[in-house]
Formats: C-alpha cells, structure tokens, sequence
C-alpha cells in the first residue's frame, strides 16, 4: 500500500539531509528511550535496544535499568502502533538480534536469549547464552550483533575484552582480549574472529567483508582473520584491522550545531572523535550512486559523515562522495541529536536510532569541575527512531517472511536487498528443510544473479550439506566475489578433498587481487610442495601488496621461510636496487627465521652465515632489521656459531651507518659484544654527527651508530646536539639516541636543552617528560622555577591526569599547583570574568571589522588577513569560551609551531618571531605582518624560545564585550 512521509514533530529540530532523500520521525518518547540499535524480526515487527544505563551504569540498589522495547505495525499502513516493554531489568543493553522464535540480546557480562512464549509481546523466559564479557567504561561495551554469510553471529568487542564460556559448552574459555568474535546460538561455539576497531560499530558488504569502527578512526576494515594468523607462530607483527578512510584517520567533519566546549581535547574540534554506529545502504530503494556507502555517526558532533567504498587492490578505501566534500550525508542542528546506529528495514528504508542524550562523553573523559555542573543523565526519558527513504518513495508493504514456505525463501537469496538475502538464509538455517537442497544446488551453480549464488552456497554450508563439488563450482565462478567466498568454503575441506588444491592453486594467479589475497590465505591448507611453489610465485607477484604478502606468510609451514629465502636470495634481482616490495619481503622473512630460531637453530645460522656474501647492501639492511624484530619476540637466548660471528663482525667495517646501526643491534639481542671493531666506526660517527658543515641528512645515519657507545662517551656530544644552533632533523635524531641510552640524568638534559628545542622536538619531549615516570621529577623541578612555562607543555586531559592522578603523593601535590583536571589557564579569572559579561548573541559583519583591526597582521580566515600565527578557518566548529579563552590568554596552551623564539645576534641584537624556516646556512623568522627576518648562521649567536606566544595577552582592552563577542562570531562563521 502506499505510505504518506510521517509529518514531523513540532519538537523535531532542523536536519540537513542529502537533497534527494527525506527522513521522518518513525516513532519517539515514551515509546523509545535511549534506543542504541534496531533491529527487524521476518515479521517485520522491531526491537529497540534502549541503553538506560548508560553512563553510570546500574541505578538504586544497583539494579541494571536497561530495556528492550518491541514495536509493532497492526493495521500495515508502516507505523508501530503496538509498542510493548519486551524486556526490563537488563544490563547495559547494546544489541539484539532475531533468532529462532526470540531475540538474542547483548547485555554485558552476558548474551542472553529471550523468547515470548505467550505471544503478549513481552518476554518470559530467558536463557544465558554466553557470558564472561568485561563491563569496563560503558561507551566501550561489546555490541553489533551481526548476522553474517557464514551462518555465526558476529561481535564488535568494543575494547573491554573478556573471557567468555558458553552455557552449551561447559568447561571451555574463549580468551577474546583484543579480538572481536562470533558464536553460533545453537551449540554454543564461540570463536575470535579478527584483531577488533575497538569502536561501536560493525558491518558487512554484501560479500561478507568486514568493516568497522574506533572514536577517531572513523573507518576501518578488518584485512585478515585470526584464525589464519594463529597458524604460523612466526607471523610478522602486524595490524589485522586498519583504518581506510583516504581523507584521514581523524577526519575533518562538518556539523551544523552549534559549537560546544571541548574540556578534553579541543584541537579534535571539527574532526571525528566520537565516531560509533555504523549502517549500510545496501537497498535497492535508494539511488545507485549510494549503494555502496557506509555511515558512521559522530555523536559529538550531531551528524553522520558517509563513506563510498572501492576496491584499493585486495583491500578497500573509503572516499567522501563528491558532493559532500564540505558537508555531511546528515547533520542536525539539535545538540541533543545522538546518531548511534542505523538499520535497513523489511521496507527497505533505513532507520536512524537517535539516543537524544545532553550530554554524551562519559564522565571519565569530562573535567571533574565541569562534570560538577552537568546533569550527565539529561534526556534520559527522550529518544528517536527516523525513517529515511527517497523523496517521493511509495512504500510497499515488505512480504512476512517467516510466513513464507521454503522454496520462497530460497527466491529471496537472490533478492538486491542485503536484509531479504540474510534473513531467508537465517530461517532456512533455523529450519533446515531437506526439501531445498537440490534447489540451492541449481542455484548456486547456474542462477544469473551472483549474489543469489553466493547466498545459495554459504546456505548448504549452513544447512550441513556442502559437498566438495559445490566448492568446485563455486572455485570456478564467473564473479570474483563467488570465487573469493568459495576459496573460505574450500578451507573445510581441505587437505582431505585434494580434487580441489588445482583448483585454489589456479586461482592464486586470477586477475583479481582480492581473489589472490584469498587464495594466499587458503593455500594454507594445502601441505603440498605444490602450495609452497605457489606461494612463493604470489609472494613475488604481489610484493607490493602487504596485505596479500602478509596472507602468504600466514600459510607458510616452519621451514618455509628459509626456503623462501634460498628461493629470492640466488635472485639476481636482489642484489642490486631492490624496490620497497622486496626490501619488506626481506625483512618479514628475516623476522620469521629469527622467531623460530630457537625450535630452527641451523636455518637461523645459515641465514648468518650469507647475509654479508650473497646480497647487495640495501637488502642485508633490511634483512637485518627483520632479525632483529624476530629476536625481540623471542625469550630464549638464540646462540650462534663462531662462523656466524665472524660474518656479523665482518659487516661493522666498510658499511653505511643504517647497516653498521643493523648489525649492531643485532649483535645486542644476541647478547655478543660489540668488540674492538666498534671502535673506529664510533670514532667515525662522533666526527661526522657534530660537524656542522656537513649537511644534516649526512649527519643522521652517524647520530643514530652513536646509541652503541658508552654513555660516558656519546652523552655529551648528543646533549650538545640539542643547541638550537643545530637544526630540527639533527636535534630529532640526537633525541632519539638519547631515549635509547636510557641515562639516569635524561629528564635533566631534556629540561636544561628546553628554550633551545625546536617546535616539533619540543612537542615530543612535553610529552615523554609526562609519560616517563622517571622524567617527573624533573619536569615538575622545570616547571617550578620557571625555566618551563605550564602553557608551552600544551597537555591534554589525559596527559595532566598522568600527573594528577600519579601514584607518588608528592608528583600529585607539585602538578595541582599549576595544573588542574579543568583547566591549566594563567589567565583562567580573567576569562570566566568576560564569559559572564558576553552577550547571548555576536554579528558576525561587525566581528569582521574587530577582526582587520586586531587580528589581521597574524591571522587569516575566509581569505582575510595574513598568515603569521595559526589560520582561523577551523574556528566554525569551535565553541565561544574556547575561543574567548585562545584570544584572552593565548599563553594557555600553544601549539609549539606557535611558540616565539629570540634570536640573540653577535652585535647584540636581538629578534624575535615565530620560527619559518631555516637551513644549513640560516635561520628565518616570520613576524607581524608576514615580514620574514633571514638571519646567517654566522651571525647567531643563541636562539631560543621566548616560551609564550607571539599573541600578546591583554587583547581585550578597550573592546567590549560586544566587540569580542561579534569577532567570535565572525570566527565561529568563517566567512
């Protein structure tokens, strides 16, 4: 029947939706509270997930408050007219999923089964499925239970971890720590599935690859399985799970709400940070060019930002759409509007849950004097469910699926809508009718639509009945994608059904990287001499992949990594300019013989024994880091062979600094001295790392051999490498020397070298002074005399937490005086004193001109004024105190790009400004008005920083309030 849009709430704010689509209110307050995820039984009757926990967790007499709300069309005109409370009294609900005649719901510790059984709409009984799940800090609960091709319910672990045990399977432990898993609800099998995002948020394209999501990292795709990594003990370190997104891991967003205050972490302001929930537009109802999209929510920021997926060789990029280059798929203008999941309907529509909370960052992360004025469970009586569909979309009423015989299930695996495929598999699976076999087997060898193919193939899976000659078919495919599922299908099977090793080792060579990336991983299961030749081919022909390399390398057997070696080694391509492909295969391999050198004593010697004969230098290099990083992973002391030794000793002499630093490291895990032979290459580099007529970049490698000499060597020259007279790159690399020595005076050097340090030094060391325990006391002894300004350090939240918060009583005490979890402002009464004073409103014509008055000769925004201190034009996404207070008290917290330095002359003037650029031979410095100031190094005689801000304080006087309040909005405009 045709469906009329819902009209919109009064109270429903204003929403900014991609001009071709409309969204409407679905259902609201009372009937939805908090709603987290939605979720369509094959009646087409919702279940909310309503996280009433959230974020304290259980109420009075601590009693979980979380709910399941079931909402239920009647009269089939697309409305829920029957809502009922289908479950209470649950733990920090998260997810529900359909399954059988109930709904499995995600409530840490537990996963539960709750079914009605005297069809009132309300649940009365309730089975404990798993549990063992960690409740930690509630916005990192496990959640996302997703259905998936393979017939297991798919988990996001969110970050909590957990060791979990199944009802069905007493007895048995699944350590999931740092993994996301999957259970099957009928016997209980739980299994880690792949390194987890950490995030709330998990989905699937429509041929079973996975994607999901982490606060900053907005978009990430999990590359490879665990349980293929697990095979090889040896395999590389490496990330499984990695972010796509071609516009950034924190990603520029664009919301339309008004700015809010950022206590935590204000430089995220206008980027990703809070990034959770993810949909997809796999419907058939909606405009083609958005099929292939992927939303992601950023509750923060009242929005959801939409990602086009495409194919980047066996892996996947994420792309804003051309049109929303600057703007957001949705964003709303209601600062309540907290977009956390989104789900495609029977209808075909998709469904926005909307939590509409006041506040949304957990009260671990909010300042404790700001947390004092908030009303952290604000709108916790509030929620919405949207519906968003094309505009002009007629609705048809979506066919009941658990009504529907067999064989009409099987039509709908072919269907375009991801919700109709998933769901028929499903209840095909829970059914199991013998009667469709021979069905799903014409259909998944001959039907024209390939995901009807695909769907056909992974149903017999589920049903018990697969044959190997269904894998053959499915090897043999037309589409990429069938071959690709049926590569994971064929692993079952193999090594027993041998028929099938020709089939996989073909597809090893197929014209798509995805389907070769498979393949790599599938080879794994082939014991053959025919799947190691096969590997290695793929390993070469991919070498610029490292997602198909590190699949190969998942396959190999123990030994295969020196044969692989032998194999690229008597190559003569290797022993001239080897390409970053091959440098890195030689480094993963060195790494994996290192590794098994204790159960593989004679392969690691007789890599040793050739590594200074049979290679060019470039690829010896690369073949001694990966030994190194093996050795680092290994606990038993690996011994070698006199020959060995000589070998290692014969490479010191005669080589470049990267191979000499290789060699030396080596020789440090191995726990054999350095010797004699040191002494001349030490000589050498301490001559060459402070020669200052030498240009720098030849002055790095030389630095970097010095972290093999003795501290009472080395220490003076690298300190004294940290002057301001030496330029960055030096003074990063003396830095790094110096970190590895671990000298007990490192926080003394690093404090008295602090005015000379250059920006992006400085901002490494702030940090490493506040992580390193052992630099406290000499950071804190900085900061009290004065010689370190508590603004130049610029640290965050966590960061004036770490001391804070120290276990030492008195690194606590020393830090309260000049930090707080609130606030590190010198100027924080002068501030509070003008936020009472500003009016509600500023006119951002007026703000334009106190802007060319003012703030013109440093800084620029929408195309005016000049580019000196920091460009303005991210200021949109700011909030007016955290702007009030960047003008009021500029020295609060500088960016140490920002940082003014003075630069003392030999005649005795004196200049100062921000630091722009500088060489071998001078240094730059950039004033008001963009007026560069070139001074010789000759000339110099000390440079360095002022430890405040170029921007004087005291900006306010003779402005009114008005005045600054309509520059904040000419700033907070950006035009």
């Amino acid at each position: 029947m045709a469906f009329s849009p819902l009209p919109a709430r009064s109270e429903v704010p204003g929403i900014r939706l991609d001009p071709r689509l409309e969204i409407s209110l679905w259902a609201s307050e009372p009937d939805v509270v908090d709603p987290v995820s939605v979720s369509f039984d094959s009646s087409g009757v919702a279940y909310v997930a309503e996280l009433r926990d959230y974020p304290n967790g259980a109420g009075s007499g601590g009693i979980p408050q979380s709910t399941v709300r079931r909402l239920e069309d009647t009269t089939g005109d697309g409305r829920p007219d029957r809502v009922t409370l289908f479950a209470a009294g649950l733990s920090y609900v998260t997810s529900t999923l359909p399954w059988r005649d109930g709904l499995i719901v995600l409530a840490p510790p537990q996963i539960l089964f709750l079914r009605d059984t005297d069809a009132d709409g309300r649940a009365d009984s309730r089975e404990v499925l798993i549990e063992g799940l960690v409740r930690g800090v509630s916005d990192s609960l496990a959640n996302s239970l997703r259905y998936h091709l393979d017939g297991r319910v798919h988990v996001a672990n969110g970050g909590n971890g957990g060791r979990l045990v199944a009802r069905k399977r007493p007895g048995v432990v699944v350590d999931i720590e740092g993994a996301d898993f999957a259970l099957d609800p009928d016997t209980g099998e739980i299994a880690a599935t792949s390194q987890t995002g950490g995030g709330f948020g998990l989905v699937s394209d429509e041929w079973g690859r996975w994607f999901t999501t982490y606060n900053i990292n907005h978009l990430q795709h999990r590359f490879l399985r665990r349980s293929i990594v697990l095979r090889n003990p040896a395999f590389p370190s490496a990330l499984l799970t990695a972010g796509i997104s071609d516009h950034g891991d924190m990603a520029p967003i664009f919301p339309i709400s008004a700015p809010a205050t950022r206590p935590n972490h204000p430089e995220q302001s206008g980027h990703f940070s809070a990034a959770g929930g993810l949909g997809t537009l796999l419907s058939s109802v909606f405009p083609e060019d958005l099929q292939s999209s992927v939303l992601v929510g950023d509750v923060v920021g009242n929005l959801v930002h939409r990602d086009l997926i495409s194919r980047d060789g066996p892996g996947f990029r994420g792309s804003r759409a051309g049109g929303e280059a600057s703007a957001e798929f949705l964003a709303s203008t209601d600062p309540a509007f907290r977009p956390v999941a989104f789900e495609t309907g029977p209808d075909g529509a998709l469904y926005l849950a909307d939590m509409q909370r006041d506040v949304i960052e957990h009260p671990d992360y909010i300042p404790a004097k700001v947390r004092e004025g908030l009303n952290l469970r604000a709108g916790e009586n509030r929620g919405r469910l949207y519906r968003i569909a094309p505009k002009g979309w007629t609705r048809v009423a979506p066919p009941r699926l658990d009504r529907m015989n067999p064989e009409a299930l099987v039509d709908q695996l072919g269907h375009p809508d991801q919700w109709r495929r998933l769901t028929a598999q499903r209840i095909l699976q829970e059914r199991k009718p013998p009667t469709v076999v021979s069905r799903l087997r014409d259909m998944a060898a001959s039907d024209g639509r390939p995901l009807a193919r695909l769907h056909a193939l992974w149903t017999l899976k589920a049903l018990g009945v697969l044959g190997v000659k269904d894998v053959s078919k499915g090897l043999t495919d037309g589409h990429p994608g069938v071959r690709e599922n049926s590569l994971q299908l064929a692993e079952a099977f193999l090594p027993l059904a041998s028929e099938l090793e020709p089939l996989v080792v073909r597809l090893a060579q197929d014209s798509d990287p995805r389907v070769r990336f498979q393949a790599a991983q599938t080879l794994g299961q082939i014991p053959s001499d025919l799947a190691s030749g096969t590997l290695r081919e793929l390993y070469r022909a991919d070498a610029e992949s490292p997602w198909t390399r590190l699949a190969v390398l998942s396959s190999l057997s123990a030994a295969s990594p020196r044969l692989f070696l032998m194999r690229f080694l008597s190559e003569s391509g290797f022993r001239f300019a080897a390409n970053a492909g091959r440098l890195q295969i030689l480094r993963e391999l060195g790494e994996m013989v290192a590794v098994n050198a204790p159960s593989r004593p004679d392969d690691f010697l007789w890599l040793l024994d050739r590594i200074d004969a049979t290679v060019a230098e470039e690829s010896r290099v690369a073949l001694l880091q990966g030994i190194d990083a093996g050795l680092k992973r290994t606990s038993t002391r690996v011994r070698v062979s006199e020959t060995a030794r000589s070998h290692l000793a014969r490479l010191i002499n005669g080589g470049s600094p990267e191979e000499l630093i290789a060699v030396g490291r080596v020789l440090t895990r191995l726990q054999l001295p350095m010797g004699t032979a040191f002494e001349k290459p030490m000589t050498l580099a301490l001559r060459d790392a402070t020669d200052r007529d030498r240009p720098s970049a030849d002055r790095i490698g030389p630095i970097a051999v010095l972290e093999f000499g003795t501290p009472s060597r080395v220490a003076g020259p690298l300190s004294a490498l940290l002057e301001a007279v030496e330029p960055p790159e030096v003074q990063n690399a003396a830095l790094e020397v110096l970190i590895r020595l671990r000298l007990p005076d490192l926080g003394e050097v690093l404090v008295a070298h602090w005015p000379s340090l250059w920006p992006g030094v400085r901002e490494r060391v702030g940090a490493l002074l506040v992580e390193r325990k052992e630099l406290h006391e000499a950071l804190l002894g900085a900061v009290e005399s004065g010689a370190i300004r508590p603004g130049e350090l610029n640290l965050d939240l966590e960061q004036r937490r770490r001391l804070l918060r120290s276990a030492v009583m008195t690194v606590r005490e020393r830090a309260g005086r000049f930090w707080s979890d609130e606030e590190y402002s010198n100027r924080s009464q002068v501030v509070t004193d003008w936020m009472k004073k500003l009016p509600a409103e500023g006119d951002s014509s007026r703000g334009r001109k106190v802007f060319e008055e003012t703030c013109s000769r440093c800084h620029r925004v929408a195309g005016l004024g000049l580019a000196v201190g920091p460009d303005l034009a991210g200021s949109a996404h700011r909030s007016v105190e955290d702007l009030l207070s960047n003008i009021l008290d500029p020295n609060m917290a500088m960016n140490p790009a920002f940082t003014a330095y003075t630069a003392e002359l030999v005649e005795g003037e004196s200049v100062t400004g921000l630091l722009a650029g500088q060489n071998a031979d001078s240094v730059v410095l950039l004033q008001a008005s963009q007026q560069r100031v070139t001074l010789p190094r000759t000339q110099l005689k000390s440079i360095r920083s002022t430890g405040r801000s170029l921007m004087p304080e005291g900006l306010e006087s003779g402005r009114s309030p008005q005045d600054l309040r309509d520059l904040i909005a000419f700033l907070q405009a950006g035009r």
